[in-house]
């Protein structure tokens, strides 16, 4: 149930996010999943999909970059 939390909250911040502040709402997440289940290894692929694309749609990485 708080890894549904963390992913929820993840969606919405990153729908709201910029250039700026896409990196600290990632780290943050990041920081907090780590601490809750002790690391990225079981991070669900719709995260790392959901990352990705905004990566890629705030002009941070280009695709063959990611």
């Amino acid at each position: 149930m708080k890894k549904d939390s963390l992913i929820k909250a993840l969606k919405e911040e990153v729908k709201r996010s910029n250039p700026i502040t896409f990196p600290i709402y990632v780290d943050s997440f990041t920081n907090l999943w780590q601490y809750e289940f002790g690391s990225l290894d079981d991070l669900p692929p719709e995260v790392e999909r959901l990352i990705s694309y905004r990566i890629m749609e705030l002009g941070l990485m280009d695709d063959d970059e990611i």
